[in-house]
Order: structure tokens, then sequence, then C-alpha cells
């Protein structure tokens, strides 16, 4: 057993100093070549250290069976079975090892940040992480593991997506001297998949959606491989491959009507959208458009259930239905009145559209010192791009020439590094 990590992960989290616990059994300094794994003490020493810190000296937790039922926790988190979870959780922490335990701690608090995201405690699972992230030199290979996953997903809701690649590739690269189960390889490709898809590495989220999905139908789940195929669909249709994009999507349309999964549904409509307004066919987007939120009134969150109003306002704003565009921002308001989730980056559209709309004369000026400085501050290139083309007709309509061209660079610009940028992902 590394004693050392054990001893300094205990103090830290008592929040003594290496005086503090040494004092009158050894030095500070042999204290830190025990806490570093430099030295092996007698274990009257050890005794006398544990003591001080209130633990038990002769407890073992490697095989402990609370560590069977973390994992169990875990099972349930990974495949969101959250009410199963939520009462697991209650019973882990009643048990007193599971918080007074380094190994087990170590494993709950890792598990409870990816538990918090599942519940969207977004800020909740940050303060976690960062919790956690000062006990990482008493990490053993497993825990390393779990870490950069956890930190990828971090990344990940944080919309650092760049980020959340590299820790879960790095989440990868320890996988390889632990064992993982079935399950857990499927879902760490799956989340490689994710994460380059939003990072625009289209290759390697196919890769790893492929990866996934091979082990998801050796497993005979027709959730997770429905979720691989809308993956798929979303970078095929990046790369303009829309036959090889559209034909995930339909089997995602089987598999979903099959198994009365409304949500995928849902997702899979708005993607089809995305696609016809690509092509051009605007009419059938509006339509597909509309039968997602037909499914997704339900089964989505708030920003998802927007993002659909706003592709609707985007769409009837381009082919010049007026009356239809300010019906779906008034739909959109409507929406994020109701809403308690942050609304600001949702509010700057519909504020965008209704200038438009009432060709408010400052409109150009909210676009250029409000949304397109927003929109690349969160690296949302694509509206950005869209944004930068409407300051810049506006501008050139004001004879603001030179500024008109300044918008229109940073446009093409965008687009030559990010011209596959479309797609909504789960």
């Amino acid at each position: 057993m590394e004693y050392g990590k054990v001893l300094r992960f205990h103090r830290v989290k008592q929040g003594l100093t290496q005086n503090q616990l040494a004092d009158g059994i050894i030095s500070p300094a042999y204290l830190s070549k025990i806490e570093n794994d430099q030295t092996v003490p007698a274990f009257e020493v050890l005794e006398h250290l544990y003591e001080r810190l209130g633990l038990d000296f002769h407890d073992s937790s490697y095989h402990h069976p609370s560590k069977e039922k973390l994992k169990e926790w875990y099972e349930m988190i990974v495949f969101k079975r959250k009410e199963e979870a939520r009462k697991l959780k209650e019973e882990l922490i009643q048990q007193k090892d599971t918080l007074n335990n380094h190994h087990l701690y170590i494993f709950f608090e890792l598990f409870r940040i990816r538990h918090l995201l599942l519940e969207n405690e977004v800020e909740e699972a940050y303060k976690a992480w960062k919790d956690i992230r000062q006990h990482e030199d008493t990490f053993d290979e497993e825990m390393e593991y779990y870490f950069h996953l956890s930190s990828g997903l971090v990344s990940y809701y944080q919309e650092d997506y760049e980020n959340s690649y590299s820790e879960l590739m790095e989440a990868k690269n320890y996988s390889t001297s632990i064992k993982l189960e079935g399950w857990e390889e499927s879902d760490l490709y799956y989340l490689l998949a994710l994460s380059a898809s939003q990072a625009n590495n289209i290759s390697a989220s196919i890769f790893n959606a492929e990866h996934a999905l091979a082990i998801y139908q050796k497993q005979y789940n027709l959730f997770k491989s429905a979720n691989c195929h809308i993956l798929l669909g979303i970078n095929y249709g990046r790369l303009k491959n829309y036959g090889k994009a559209l034909e995930n999507y339909h089997l995602v349309s089987k598999i979903a009507t099959q198994t009365n999964n409304y949500y995928q549904l849902g997702v899979i409509y708005h993607n089809i959208g995305v696609i016809e307004s690509r092509l051009g066919n605007f009419e059938a987007a509006i339509s597909n458009y509309k039968k997602c939120l037909s499914y997704r009134t339900e089964t989505a969150s708030d920003h998802e259930i927007f993002e659909t109003i706003y592709c609707l306002v985007f769409e009837t704003y381009k082919i010049g239905e007026l009356e239809d565009c300010r019906k779906w921002i008034n739909e959109g308001i409507s929406h994020l009145n109701s809403s308690s989730s942050d609304t600001t980056t949702d509010e700057i559209h519909l504020k965008v559209y209704t200038m438009l709309i009432d060709n408010d004369e400052n409109a150009s000026e909210y676009l250029e010192s409000v949304a397109i400085p927003h929109f690349l501050e969160k690296k949302h290139h694509r509206f950005v791009i869209r944004y930068c083309m409407i300051v810049a007709d506006l501008l050139e309509s004001e004879r603001s020439y030179k500024k008109s061209t300044k918008y229109l660079r940073l446009a093409i610009d965008l687009l030559n590094k990010y011209s596959n940028l479309g797609g909504i992902v789960l």
C-alpha cells in the first residue's frame, strides 16, 4: 500500500501542514520523504502518524466491497439512470469508508464530478474538479484515468472542446495500463468522438465514433448505437457527403421510432434541417425544424429547444418571411422567459434579428459592439461568420466601406478555417 500518498491526502484534506503532522513524531523533512515515497518508515512511525490523522493503520480498501458499489454507481451515471444514481449516491455517503478512506474518497469524488454534470450542475462539478485536483500527486494509474476523463468532461461542458479532446486522449493513454470493461471502453471512444467533433477534428471524430459504434453493436445497445450514427451523420454532413449523412440519420430514425425515443428523433430532424439549409432547400429545412420541435418540447433541454427556434428565426428571415420570423422571435422570447439557465447568448440572437426586421438604425453598432465580440469570446465561429456577413452589408449600405471590408475579411478568414461548421451533437 502507498502509505505516503494516503498520509499526504488526509493531511491536506484536514488542512494540516507537514510541521503540524510531524510534530513530536518525526522531522518535517522526514515526513516529506515519506509522503513522496522516497523512504519506507517503521510501522510504529506510520501508526503514530495515522493515529494523529484519525485513521486506521490496518485498513485496506483496494478490494473493499464499497469499491464495487462505487463502480456500480458510476455505471448508472454513464448510462444516465438518474433516479438509481441519486439513490445509490445517498447510500454511499452514509458509508463511513466512502468519505474517510483515501482510495474510496478519490473515486467517489471523481465519479461525483460526472454525476454533477449529468444533473447539469456544471459549476458544482467544476468546483469538485478543482478540489480533487490538489490530490493528483496521490493518484494511481486508475485514478489518473478517471481524473483526465472527468477533466475532459468538465472542459466539454465549459465549451473548451480542444482541451476536452486533449484530456480525453490523456485518459485513453492511461486506459492501456488498466482494465476497462466493454461499456467503459465504448464510452471513452464516444466521448472522444463527441469532443473531436466539437473541436472541428472531423477525421478523429469519425474514427472514434466508428470504434464506439462497433462495441455498442456487439452489446446490442440500440440507444448508444443511434447516438454514434447521429455523430457520424453530423461529421459526414460537415464533409459535404450529404448522402452518407442522411444514410446515418435514416438508420437513427428507424431505431428511434422502434424504441419511441423522441429525443433522438428531435436531434435527427434538427440535423436534417441543417443539411437541407446548406443545400439551399429552405422550405424543407423549415419543415424539418418544425418536426424537430414537435419532439423536443418534452424531451430536450432549454438550450436545445432554443437552438431549433433560432434556426427557424434564421431560415424565415433568410427567405424574407418577416412575419413568420417575428413569430419565431416571440416564441424564442417566451421560451427564454420560462428558462432557468443563463440566456445571454440567446437574447443576443433574438435582439439581432428584431433589430434587422425593424430596420433599426443601431443594428450595425449593436452587431459590432455586442454580438460579434460576444461570439468571438465564446469561440462560436459559425455565428461570428454569420453576423460579420450581415454587418458588412449594413456598413456597406451606410458607405462605411473600410469597416465593411474588415468584417468581410474576418468572415472569409473564419470560413477558410472552419468551412465545415454545422450540425448539432448530443
